[in-house]
């Protein structure tokens, strides 16, 4: 009779293991998708000196959120006091995420040099970072 409850409660052990869909860690990648052709120089998105706007659609994720941006001027976040996950504004940036579709928004770059941005976003256990690089100011 013991035999029986060990290997019922053996098998139901295993059985909580192994009926989880997804391990901690073992998340699928984002997958992005841009709205419009854009040019990609070694995976660093190309902005004009006159600004943009650039759009992409996440394929596999139905809520992701920003997790921060890094840029020469050093960490920008989300407001995360005011429960805001999904927009950074800054003086020459605009990132922000609705449902699926992040926009990423460029001011005029006025200065004689280039600026980078590296925009991180997640859906829990997963990130994907967005380089970008705006021209300087061309006369």
């Amino acid at each position: 009779m013991k035999k029986i409850k060990i290997w019922r409660l053996a098998f139901m052990m295993l059985a909580v293991v192994f009926s989880c869909d997804r391990q901690d860690g073992n998340w699928d990648s984002m997958l992005w998708k841009a709205e419009d052709p854009m040019v990609i120089d070694n995976g660093i998105y190309d902005v004009s000196d006159r600004g943009g706007t650039f759009t992409f659609t996440c394929r596999n994720y139905s809520r992701p959120w920003i997790e921060n941006a890094v840029s020469g001027e050093g960490y920008h976040y989300p407001e995360r006091k005011n429960n805001d996950y999904h927009t950074i504004l800054t003086d020459w940036f605009k990132a922000e995420i609705v449902g699926k579709k992040l926009t990423v928004s460029f001011e005029p770059n006025m200065e004689s040099r280039d600026q980078f941005l590296s925009l991180t976003v997640t859906a829990g256990d997963i990130f994907y970072t967005f380089k970008f690089k705006q021209f300087a100011h061309q006369e």
